[in-house]
């Protein structure tokens, strides 16, 4: 087990175009239009918009809105409400999203992202509830 601190970085608007192909292979327009629509089944107040793209340095990835607001999310299938960074609620779809995409698309991929990104949860400062809403 490595003891390394995972860290992301945002993927400047240069090196977006390339990104979610980088990340999920010819799945990546499905893996996209997947993490929106969690998003917007989970929080009311989701429009759509832009968002922002992170590389992990253990490998992984995430999205997550492009906003500064606190949101409210609520997911029924397991009970959950509550609130948290734009980040934390990026980081808890796209561990759903890549969640689905391992039993729908390629396994091998998308279930090592999610590990990846699951690391990377373990240590975020809101992993408590991050945890809680995928739960």
């Amino acid at each position: 087990m490595s003891t390394d601190i995972i860290t992301a970085r945002l993927i400047p608007l240069s090196e977006r175009e390339g990104f979610l192909p980088k990340h999920a292979g010819g799945t990546f327009i499905r893996y996209e239009m997947l993490t929106y629509a969690l998003m917007d089944n989970a929080c009311e107040s989701y429009g759509g918009g832009l968002w922002r793209f992170y590389e992990l340095s253990n490998g992984g990835f995430f999205m997550a809105p492009d906003i500064e607001e606190t949101l409210d999310l609520v997911w029924p299938d397991n009970f959950f409400e509550g609130s948290m960074s734009a980040e934390a609620a990026g980081i808890g779809i796209s561990l759903m999203a890549q969640s689905q995409m391992a039993f729908i698309a390629d396994s091998q991929r998308f279930s090592e992202s999610f590990h990846k990104l699951r690391d990377y949860a373990l240590d975020h400062t809101e992993a408590g509830v991050i945890f809680r809403f995928i739960d």
